[in-house]
């Protein structure tokens, strides 16, 4: 069964973004916006495989756009697990490499909403474009 993100997730998830804010340093804060943003992924992320199964009515992405969400969806989640070694290491992250993730989470995130409603939004082409270059 899939689920669905509701408006009560998203008011959730918007709560745990919130929560940043409460930490008390700028590395505090920092990190505290990558685990944000690893929740906020695997939400997001998780009616992916029946996506691409064909299994949601309604929803049928053609081989190109499955490439392209894996490629993107891949990249963001190796952006996400590089920070979080980085933090269980004791290493210190910069607020522009969180700054990065979030911009490449919102363009995955616009891309994906936008596929799954039959549309290939400009956020779709930006990633392709930074997973060709590696930028």
């Amino acid at each position: 069964m899939t689920k669905r993100v509701t408006p009560a997730r998203c008011a959730a998830l918007s709560v745990l973004c919130g929560l940043a804010a409460c930490a008390s340093s700028g590395q505090g804060k920092l990190k505290q916006s990558v685990y944000d943003i690893d929740s906020a992924y695997h939400v997001m992320a998780e009616p992916m495989p029946d996506v691409m199964a064909g299994k949601l009515p309604g929803v049928t992405l053609t081989d190109a756009e499955k490439t392209l969400v894996k490629s993107a969806s891949q990249s963001v989640f190796n952006e996400i697990t590089s920070l979080e070694t980085s933090i269980e290491g004791g290493k210190s992250i910069t607020a522009t490499a969180v700054s990065a993730l979030e911009t490449d989470f919102a363009s995955l995130e616009a891309c994906w909403t936008g596929v799954k409603a039959g549309q290939q939004p400009s956020a779709c082409a930006g990633l392709a474009t930074t997973i060709t270059t590696g930028n």
